[in-house]
């Protein structure tokens, strides 16, 4: 099949750059032309980052979406300012973001960062599902992601679930100044997370999921940056796998598990999601399981509503899980 040959010879030759005396650091190599089926198998069921570079070649956004664009048409809005670690510190008018921040030739000095979600717990907020229903037309559903059998948003055949038109977790624009930074963290639940990247690049470094225990206390993250070697003494056995730069018109795979620290390097502007997909269902059902971890299970409560299954206790989700 050519489509498998060509996207298994780009994960297996990936470029090594050096990254000290005795530890490599690789790029992700690019993809494009990917069979869904073979990115369902290889990529979500292994637990494999991609970025596939073709998948918004047809997309309006991909030119349209700058950020004076966004100033003229949602500038009014309210949108939610965030720390670099998802600390929400403000709700300001989009408009006012983008000039204060924006085009400044230097830094974002705080790292304030707009991450505008769609509803994704019943909570009377600021969210951005008006936004999203306005540029419905202006991008679509990535060609190589499932479109069907996911466990959250909870969606079993013959239904189907498109990022452009459906809820997803963490369904959000993101738009940040240069300078802007979100910490190492790992993304909850075992989900996976896609990052479309649309105006600006941003530079991101991952660690494997063998590394959690010495990157992570609980919900606490070492910051790679600044660490404290008293709280994550055992950071320094650490290095990262991957760093590399995503530019405009890329898709960014995340797969569940992987600690990754992000930064744009330039005023930036991205939409992102989470999943769990019923490839690669055992991180999710062993995470929801877990009684210490309590962190947003309202999210999961919402999906899980909103697909007609109610009240649900964590090993009946992962009952359900298991029946897609």
């Amino acid at each position: 099949m050519p489509t498998q040959r060509f996207v298994l010879q780009h994960v297996t030759t990936a470029s090594v750059l050096e990254y000290s005396k005795d530890q490599f650091v690789k790029h992700l190599e690019r993809l494009e032309k990917v069979d869904p089926a073979l990115f369902a198998a290889e990529f979500i069921a292994k637990g494999i980052p991609a970025i596939v570079t073709d998948a918004m070649h047809a997309w309006p956004a991909k030119d349209k979406w700058t950020p004076p664009y966004f100033r003229h048409e949602f500038g009014h809005l309210g949108a939610q300012l965030y720390d670099n670690l998802f600390g929400l510190q403000s709700i300001r008018p989009l408009g006012e973001y983008i000039d204060t921040y924006f085009d400044n030739h230097q830094d974002n000095p705080r790292g304030y960062y707009v991450r505008w979600y769609v509803k994704f717990k019943p909570l009377d907020f600021f969210w951005s599902d008006d936004v999203f229903q306005a540029i419905i037309a202006d991008w679509s559903h990535p060609y190589f992601l499932p479109t069907t059998s996911y466990v959250v948003p909870f969606c079993k055949p013959p239904g189907t679930a498109l990022a452009h038109k459906n809820p997803f977790p963490y369904k959000g624009i993101f738009i940040s100044a240069r300078g802007g930074r979100t910490r190492l963290h790992r993304d909850p639940f075992g989900t996976d997370a896609v990052l479309c990247q649309f105006y600006g690049s941003k530079r991101f470094t991952f660690y494997q999921p063998a590394d959690d225990d010495k990157l992570r206390q609980g919900h606490s993250y070492v910051d790679p940056q600044n660490p404290d070697t008293h709280a994550f003494p055992n950071f320094i056995e650490a290095q990262p796998i991957y760093d590399d730069e995503l530019k405009p018109g890329e898709i960014l795979f995340i797969p569940s598990g992987w600690l990754h620290d992000v930064v744009s390097v330039s005023d930036s502007i991205s939409i992102t999601w989470n999943f769990a997909h019923a490839a690669r269902r055992g991180p999710f059902i062993k995470e929801v399981c877990d009684s210490a971890n309590n962190f947003d299970r309202d999210m999961l409560e919402f999906f899980f509503s909103a697909a007609g299954h109610k009240g649900l206790a964590p090993n009946e989700m992962a009952r359900l899980a298991q029946s897609i």
